[in-house]
């Protein structure tokens, strides 16, 4: 499960951080004005997103095992880095926006920041549009968070599942073993009594045989004595 929520992350993650490469390689070097500045707010807001998809996936990797974290972690330090180096060049963009209008208003003089200004009526309908176009990426945020956090709920209860099984395995065995444990102490109980009754035996064999020795001898003697009498007459 942790495995597929990585995948997902990182794929939404590409898919971000494509579209933030190609705008500030490809469109923004095109756009001027109110549109170089849409676009400029849409590639932090496409950044932050991917950070934050690097952050979930961070989450995710403590959850994965042996070879998958291994070769899941490189990929994370390349993810960070590469975040890193495009909020960089998008501030450099954003800089070079500032610059841009002000050697604008150098260059042309007060005249033209007049006309300039008379412009911006034309620009509201714009205006309104990206703030809409804002509006509506602040709700798909919201949304992205929402589910992540549905998900990282969902599997912090799969894990305490997890933990519980594993417990009640635990436990199962700690009976196991200690019933084991008292099995083996009988045994060992019985196994002195056997050993003691072998003892005793064995004791008691030794004096019977030594009896018998005994009076083997004392009939064997009675009959020499016998016959030395009878010799003797």
């Amino acid at each position: 499960m942790s495995l597929d929520l990585f995948n997902n992350y990182e794929s939404e993650y590409t898919s971000l951080v494509a579209a933030a490469r190609n705008r500030l390689t490809a469109t923004l070097p095109e756009l001027s004005g109110t549109s170089r500045s849409t676009a400029l707010r849409e590639t932090d807001r496409e950044l932050e997103d991917a950070q934050e998809l690097v952050g979930q996936m961070e989450m995710e990797l403590l959850s994965l095992q042996g070879p998958e974290r291994s070769r899941a972690a490189p990929r994370m330090r390349q993810y960070k880095a590469e975040v890193e180096q495009l909020k960089r060049e998008a501030r450099k963009a954003a800089q070079g926006l500032g610059n841009y209008e002000n050697n604008r208003r150098a260059l042309l003089g007060d005249a033209a920041a007049r006309i300039g200004e008379n412009s911006a009526s034309t620009e509201d309908s714009s205006l309104d549009s990206d703030h809409r176009t804002r509006l509506l990426s602040g709700n798909e945020r919201l949304e992205r968070g929402s589910q992540r956090l549905q998900d990282s709920h969902r599997i912090a209860i799969e894990t305490e599942a997890v933990g519980a099984n594993i417990l009640n395995d635990l436990r199962a065995q700690r009976e196991q073993i200690v019933n084991t444990r008292d099995v083996l102490l009988q045994g060992e109980s019985h196994i002195d009594r056997s050993q003691r009754t072998l003892r005793t035996m064995t004791r008691r064999l030794l004096t019977n045989k030594m009896i018998t020795t005994g009076l083997i001898v004392v009939g064997v003697s009675l009959v020499l004595l016998i016959f030395y009498i009878k010799l003797t007459r």
